[in-house]
C-alpha cells in the first residue's frame, strides 16, 4: 500500500473510496423501469382490503385475478395473502 505524504491526499483517497463503495452498493434511484417494465406503483392497504379485491379492481372484466394476486405477492415478497391496514404494497402497472 502506498504511503501518502500529506493529510489532503489521505482525505482525497478516503473520499474517493467512499464514493466508489456507495456507487457500487446503493441501488440506482429514479429509475423509470424495473426488470424491463414500468415501475410498480405504491398502494396503502385500507381496513377491509384483501389482495383478491385489490387485484380484482385492477383487472379488466373477464381477465383472471389469480395471476395478478400472485404477481403482487411476488413483488412484495409475501409468503401469504395476509395484508394489514397501513401496509404499503407495490402494484404492477398494467397496460
Amino acid at each position: 500500500m502506498p504511503r501518502y505524504t500529506t493529510a489532503l491526499s489521505r482525505v482525497l483517497v478516503t473520499l474517493s473510496t467512499i464514493v466508489v463503495v456507495l456507487v457500487l452498493l446503493l441501488p440506482a434511484t429514479g429509475s423509470a423501469e424495473v426488470e424491463g417494465g414500468p415501475a410498480p406503483v405504491t398502494y396503502t392497504v385500507k381496513p377491509g382490503d384483501t389482495l383478491w379485491e385489490i387485484a380484482s379492481d385492477m383487472t379488466a372484466e373477464g381477465d383472471g385475478v389469480r395471476g395478478l394476486v400472485q404477481e403482487v405477492r411476488r413483488l412484495n415478497d409475501l409468503s401469504t395473502s395476509l395484508i394489514v391496514p397501513g401496509q404499503k404494497l407495490a402494484l404492477p402497472v398494467l397496460s
